[in-house]
């Protein structure tokens, strides 16, 4: 699998474990998702489930630190950190992927409207990718 189709798999499945997180727990707990050899195959680690009472930046540092463990260890195609962001009232999925050429951040706004989360399109960067599309986005409702 080329690199571009699966940092677009691991978006999907990003944005599929954070909708699960907001159904369930109404919050983003930051995870870590890494595609390993030629990214058929995608790990998930997330450590605040151990430590669910951890403040956000011990959360972050749990995974990056996970995450670095596993560079060491294992040949991680592509990486990527997924937590929740908040600037005001609104709030959003911040899912940065890393591979060994480059670095992008995706930003996806949610809300939750009639007892349902919407996780909306991603704002826009300039970035290498300036957006990967999930299905399960472009069918939810308004």
């Amino acid at each position: 699998m080329n690199q571009e189709k699966t940092i677009e798999k691991m978006v999907v499945a990003c944005l599929d474990t954070a909708q699960a997180m907001l159904e369930k727990d109404e919050m983003v707990i930051p995870f870590g998702v890494r595609a390993i050899n030629d990214g058929e195959d995608l790990k998930m680690n997330c450590p605040g489930d151990k430590k669910p009472k951890a403040n956000f930046n011990e959360q972050i540092e749990m995974v990056v630190g996970e995450l670095k463990t596993f560079v060491k260890n294992d040949f991680s195609y592509v990486i990527a950190i997924v937590t929740e962001l908040e600037s005001g009232d609104e709030k959003a999925i911040g899912l940065q992927v890393e591979t060994d050429i480059s670095s992008v951040l995706f930003v996806y706004p949610f809300r939750k409207k009639n007892e349902q989360w919407i996780i909306d399109n991603p704002v826009q960067t300039n970035q290498l990718l300036p957006s990967v599309r999930s299905p399960a986005i472009d069918n939810l409702p308004d």
